[in-house]
């Protein structure tokens, strides 16, 4: 009676985990009177006579399916039968069928129902009030765990899908950033090639024919007796040879200047700043703190040329606003760079745009090593709020590490992340 008792407090929620006992019970007053009785302990009843729909209901939503062997016999009986032989992999309805038959009936029954449902429990009539009440209450709890392996089921499916479908996004957003790697390869090897393209027009153009002229007016000189005369031509050449000297210079001071290599790279961001203001009429401040020096060689090249890169971005579309140019320390480790302007901004998600553009491809550029070189990359701008470019970078070499046979080789660096903030004030 306890179990009895529990099952009545429990009424509500198995009307909720369909757990509804199905009476079929064509002949007499079997149905109302079974119903009648479960309903009194608790039990929720429905008496059905219904069509195959309905028994297609019945057969994934019932808790129970207490059936008479008239109900099981007739043609609506193996319609029924039908029906549960088609239910869900999960679902195995429970069968409790009422005979009053010898056992050679009981044994056909039994066979015909174990074919279709797989868990049937035969009662033989006149059957005892209480041992009605605890078949259906085992057969409920049969069924109770059958819905605890559809929930389990449904539960795996639904994980199945969220993992294919975050594999989806991954492979997508991989395929992605493979294009954008490739686009940026791409671009980058055109920037090398327009770069060896500018050396050799200025070779050619410039020192090539300074160094004609100096062959031709050498010719000249040798050719000529007066003394008088040889004097002017031997200045002319001394003024070309002059000139073809400080373009060489001036060619290598921009490829690799010395500044950055003897004093650092504190040094070199003032003289890069001198150089952009007199060549591009702007003013350049630097605030560079000589402590944060980064000791690894790779980071103190990239810095510089990151900033000289953004500098450039500055005058070109931050016209006539001036630039500012900070270095500091973060950690010991660490240090900072940024560039900042108060021209018109732009809008920082450009990077990340399915076509990068030329006027986005140095900033990607920039991004892309300060990542590989496990920093972060910041940038601060808006419509009409100028630009802040900010490179936070390792200042030293990456660990070595010994391997078994002897080789050094780099720790790998752990990926940043890469993050876009609100406008705050430098260029695209």
């Amino acid at each position: 009676m306890n179990d009895i008792t529990h099952d009545k407090r429990a009424r509500i929620s198995r009307i909720h985990k369909n757990e509804r006992v199905i009476i079929i019970a064509p002949v007499g007053q079997d149905a109302a009177a079974m119903a009648t009785l479960l309903d009194t302990h608790g039990f929720e009843t429905q008496i059905c006579n219904g069509s195959a729909e309905h028994f297609r209901q019945i057969a994934v939503c019932a808790g129970v399916l207490l059936l008479t062997e008239e109900a099981l016999e007739s043609a609506q009986g193996l319609l029924l039968l039908d029906v549960l032989k088609a239910q869900p992999p999960w679902s195995e309805l429970p069968l409790i069928i009422l005979t009053s038959g010898g056992e050679s009936r009981r044994a056909g029954l039994l066979d015909l129902a174990a074919a279709a449902a797989g868990s049937v429990t035969l009662l033989e009539r006149p059957i005892n009030a209480l041992t009605l009440m605890r078949s259906v209450q085992v057969a409920l709890r049969s069924r109770r765990r059958q819905y605890q392996v559809r929930d389990l089921v449904s539960q795996l499916a639904n994980l199945n899908q969220t993992l294919e479908q975050r594999v989806a996004e991954r492979t997508a957003k991989a395929v992605e950033q493979a294009k954008k790697l490739r686009l940026l390869s791409a671009q980058l090897s055109l920037a090398e090639e327009e770069e060896r393209r500018r050396i050799a027009e200025m070779l050619h153009e410039d020192l090539q024919q300074l160094l004609v002229a100096a062959r031709m007016q050498l010719a000249a000189l040798c050719k000529t007796q007066d003394a008088g005369e040889r004097e002017p031509i031997a200045r002319e050449i001394a003024d070309v040879l002059e000139r073809s000297f400080k373009l060489t210079r001036s060619l290598s001071v921009e490829l690799a200047p010395p500044v950055l290599y003897e004093h650092g790279l504190a040094a070199a961001l003032e003289w890069l700043a001198a150089e952009t203001g007199k060549n591009y009429n702007v003013k350049v401040t630097v605030e560079a703190d000589s402590s944060a020096n980064p000791e690894a060689a790779d980071v103190r090249i990239f810095l510089f040329r990151a900033v000289r890169e953004l500098l450039l971005n500055s005058v070109k579309h931050a016209v006539g606003s001036a630039a500012h140019v900070t270095m500091q320390h973060l950690r010991p480790d660490k240090l900072r760079v940024s560039v900042a302007d108060d021209g018109p901004g732009f809008d920082p998600t450009s990077l990340d745009r399915q076509r990068t553009s030329s006027q986005t491809f140095g900033l990607l550029n920039i991004r892309e090593r300060v990542i590989s070189f496990g920093g972060e990359f910041l940038i601060n701008s808006g419509p009409k709020g100028g630009s802040r470019i900010t490179l936070s970078l390792p200042g030293r070499p990456a660990p070595q590490i010994t391997s078994a046979n002897g080789a050094r080789r780099s720790r790998r660096r752990r990926l940043p992340n890469t993050r876009t903030a609100k406008p705050e004030s430098l260029v695209s």
